[in-house]
C-alpha cells in the first residue's frame, strides 16, 4: 500500500465526549490521501468503543502513556505519511475542504519548507469564537523567537523534520511542540497557507489560565536551550499576571479567579475566554 500524503495523529485518554466529532470531521474530508493514527492512553470511558466503530479510517493502539508527548512519540513510530499533523481529541477540521486547502502546498514539498501551517480558530463550549491565530511567516517568525508558538493543531510537519531533529522532548509537560519547532524554525522558514483549517475547543491544557505560569517557564527554558531570550518587559508583565492568577485561584477559588481574569481581558479590549456563567 503506498504511503499517504498526510498522517493525522491523535492522542486520546478518556475522550469519549469529543472524539467522535473529531473523527467525523476527518471522515468528511473531500481530500482522501490520508491516514489517521490514534495513540490512546488506556481509556476507560468509552473511547475505545468509538475507535472500534471507526476502524475503517483509524489505526489505533491503547496502552498506558506518560502524557501527550509520550503518546505522540509512540505514534511517530507507526505513521507512514509524508506530512504529519497532530490534532487534539477535542479539535476538529473546520470544514470538509480543510485538508484540500493544504494539499497544494504539501504536494509542492512545502515550497522548500519542512513546516506548513495555517489558521486555527478557538471556540468556547457554546461555540462562540474566542480567538483566531495564524499570520504570515515574517511576523510569525518574529513572534516565535519571542516565545509565541505557531498554531500547532493541524500544523504539518514533514517527516524529514523528525529525522533531522528527533522527536518531542518529554521533559516538557506543555511546550514540547514549541521547543521542537524552534529546532527547525530558528534557522529555516515555514510556509503559511492563509486558510482556516482547524477549530479548537478553548479548554486544552495550554489554554487554561492556571497553567500559564508553567507555560511561561517552559517557553523560557525552550528559548534558553536555543540561545534565545524572551523580551524582558512583556515577559515580566505576563509572568506577574500568571503569578497573580495562581495566587487568586488558591485564595478565592477557580470560578472567581477565572472571572477576574476575564475582567482584565475586557479592560484591555480583548474577548472574554475563561469564564462562562453556566460553569
Amino acid at each position: 500500500m503506498p504511503a499517504p500524503l498526510i498522517s493525522v495523529v491523535i492522542a486520546t485518554r478518556n475522550a469519549a465526549g469529543t472524539l467522535a466529532r473529531c473523527l467525523e470531521s476527518i471522515r468528511a474530508q473531500t481530500f482522501r490521501d490520508f491516514e489517521v493514527v490514534v495513540a490512546d492512553g488506556a481509556s476507560t470511558d468509552g473511547t475505545l468503543e468509538i475507535l472500534r466503530a471507526n476502524e475503517d479510517i483509524v489505526a489505533w493502539r491503547s496502552e498506558p502513556d506518560t502524557g501527550i508527548y509520550n503518546a505522540w512519540n509512540k505514534a511517530l513510530t507507526r505513521v507512514r505519511g509524508e506530512w504529519i499533523c497532530f490534532l487534539g481529541a477535542d479539535d476538529w477540521l473546520s470544514d470538509a475542504q480543510a485538508l484540500e486547502r493544504l494539499a497544494p502546498a504539501l504536494r509542492a514539498g512545502g515550497h522548500g519548507c519542512r513546516v506548513v501551517y495555517s489558521r486555527v480558530r478557538f471556540v468556547d463550549p457554546a461555540g462562540g469564537v474566542v480567538d483566531e491565530l495564524g499570520e504570515p511567516w515574517p511576523r510569525a517568525r518574529r513572534r516565535l523567537l519571542r516565545g509565541f508558538n505557531l498554531p500547532h493543531p493541524g500544523l504539518m510537519h514533514h517527516r524529514s523534520l523528525f529525522e533531522r531533529h528527533g522527536r518531542f522532548d518529554e521533559s516538557f509537560g506543555i511546550a514540547a511542540d514549541y521547543e521542537l519547532l524552534l529546532r527547525e524554525l530558528k534557522s529555516h522558514p515555514a510556509y503559511y497557507v492563509p486558510a482556516l483549517t482547524v477549530t479548537m475547543l478553548f479548554r486544552g491544557v495550554s489554554a487554561l489560565p492556571e497553567n500559564l505560569y508553567q507555560i511561561l517557564r517552559e517557553i523560557r527554558r525552550a528559548l534558553a536551550l536555543h540561545g534565545l531570550q524572551p523580551p524582558r518587559l512583556p515577559w515580566a508583565y505576563a509572568s506577574a499576571l500568571a503569578w497573580l492568577y495562581v495566587r487568586l485561584r488558591r485564595l478565592l477559588g477557580d470560578r472567581i479567579a477565572r472571572r477576574m481574569a476575564d475582567l482584565h481581558r475586557t479592560a484591555i479590549l480583548r474577548k472574554r475566554r475563561y469564564y462562562t456563567p453556566e460553569e
